[in-house]
């Protein structure tokens, strides 16, 4: 992955590589500088005793140094791990000690937190990238990773509280980006925006594709996520033709009025992933930006971002149903392991999504019992190893051979005897006009009276309970249709990935 960066410091040195904001001032640096530096700083790790497979954190906010960071660890030849500076410290040192990291790359705004949190561990040594000085006197020798060396390691949350750590190699990550440089005709004139952070796998997309290309990465700052005005304004201000988001990002945009078909003309594509693509924010952004395409992903961060895409149609907002995730990208098989055990890739099954590829990640790291459930064997033969990735979304293969998702197997709940998908509640709520957002959550008891889905929703217009039941009823069974309501003015609860936190929606309705 280094021999993007490398190639593109070749063909264009002072082309400007990265761009972001720091204490409110623009800070930039070309492909030449962040490849001479790289190079330094990785043999600076080397003489502090880093080898080659370990894994290196990074604690700070999203800024160049981030980048920096990055592609100096994978040229020591080492793999970067992401930190949340906005994580709760027991989960940070959960991640340290997974990690089993002996040096963690911080700089100056988050030298101080670094230090509060991390100083407690003898083993750890906290390196400044602030108080590098780039001189000569470490010269890089070539990197020797090849291309099944891991490259990073994503924590998720476990089930049981403890962060699972996905492991991700070179390879897995070529072979994705050769496909989205391909896709989506990412070259040198193009300006790729980075709204994820570098600890969500979204993030991977738009550092290596632009890296790749040649293209210049726009840092997206981190407080631009609650000021969507000046969102929208960045995105036009850095002439931004890659913009990929998560679905609700778009969704919140819609919501201030402040995008109309004059906009965003520099913008070629617009890219979704994260999280369910609501059918009237798609025909919304279709209707006011007809010159652009909106493609929708779907992947887990154990297959390296995304699996699936689809260029959204007209037809698919008209139509009464979902988007569709898609169709498998390049090197990548989905199958469908149905409720009686078959395992199939026919039109109109339903049931849990499994992948096999070049992408698939090696699994949980330090964690063999998790990576053992997730990991199996492909039960299509036992000829020879051949892992996939189950990954616990239920989907359905439509008419044209288009898989759609239709929400967490762990999402299904029991309710009056009946087995219910709280995706297809929220799903037909999003496919009424005066409907912008809907989560459905389950609140059990040990009494069944008191059991109850219940659903949290933002409206075009002023609602009432009575009215959007009504609606409801006619497009669900009547055991689907929630029993309690609350209705949003402000944003949803989102966990630092911006997805919803359902956890705390839950806690709206105890």
């Amino acid at each position: 992955m280094c021999d993007y960066l490398e190639r593109s410091a070749k063909k264009f040195p002072e082309k400007v590589a990265v761009q972001g904001l720091r204490l409110g001032h623009i800070e930039a640096i070309t492909y030449a500088e962040l490849n001479t530096f790289s190079d330094r700083f990785s043999e600076f790790l080397r003489a502090q005793g880093a080898t080659p497979g370990e894994f290196i954190p990074f604690f700070m906010f999203k800024e160049v140094d981030s980048i920096k960071s990055i592609f100096s660890v994978l040229k020591a030849d080492c793999a970067y791990v992401p930190l949340d500076c906005k994580s709760p410290e027991g989960r940070l040192l959960s991640i340290i000690q997974s990690c089993k990291a002996k040096f963690i790359i911080v700089n100056e705004r988050s030298a101080s937190l670094a230090e509060r949190i991390f100083s407690a561990i003898p083993t750890l040594k906290i390196i400044n990238i602030s108080e590098f000085v780039s001189d000569t006197t470490f010269v890089f020798s070539a990197s020797l990773n090849i291309s099944v060396d891991l490259a990073y390691v994503l924590f998720t949350s476990g089930s049981t509280g403890t962060p699972k750590g996905v492991m991700i190699s070179h390879q897995a990550i070529i072979d994705y980006i050769g496909w989205c440089t391909e896709t989506y005709n990412i070259t040198a004139i193009d300006h790729v925006s980075n709204h994820a952070p570098l600890y969500f796998d979204n993030s991977t997309f738009d550092i290596y594709t632009s890296m790749a290309a040649g293209a210049t990465l726009h840092l997206v700052p981190e407080e631009f996520n609650v000021m969507l005005p000046r969102l929208i304004d960045w995105i036009e201000d850095n002439r931004i033709s890659i913009f990929f988001c998560v679905p609700s990002i778009l969704t919140l945009m819609l919501q201030t009025g402040r995008l109309h078909t004059e906009r965003f003309v520099e913008l070629k594509h617009l890219i979704c992933a994260g999280e369910v693509l609501p059918t009237t924010t798609a025909k919304k952004i279709l209707d006011l930006f007809p010159h652009l395409q909106l493609t929708n992903m779907y992947g887990p961060t154990e297959i390296t971002v995304d699996c699936t895409y689809h260029v959204v149609r007209e037809a698919d907002v008209t139509s009464s149903t979902s988007i569709p995730i898609g169709k498998p990208r390049r090197n990548m098989q989905l199958m469908v392991l149905t409720d009686d055990g078959a395992v199939t890739n026919e039109r109109g099954a339903t049931g849990e999504l499994m992948v096999r590829g070049s992408s698939v990640s090696y699994g949980y790291l330090d964690n063999y019992a998790k990576t053992q459930e997730a990991f199996v064997q492909n039960p299509a033969h036992s000829l020879y190893p051949d892992m996939v990735y189950k990954t616990g979304d239920r989907v359905t293969i439509g008419e044209e051979g288009l898989y759609y998702y239709c929400g967490r197997l762990d999402n299904q709940i029991k309710h009056l005897g009946y087995r219910i998908e709280l995706g297809e509640i929220e799903a037909n709520a999003l496919l009424l006009d005066t409907v912008l957002e809907a989560v459905a959550v389950y609140r059990s008891s040990t009494s069944m009276f008191e059991s109850a889905i219940c659903m949290a929703v933002k409206t075009t217009v002023p609602t009432d309970v009575r009215t959007l039941r009504a609606a409801l009823t006619s497009v669900l069974p009547p055991y689907m249709i929630p029993g309690h309501f609350v209705f949003l003015d402000s944003d949803f609860p989102r966990t630092p990935n911006g997805k919803y936190d359902r956890a705390s929606i839950l806690g709206l309705f105890v």
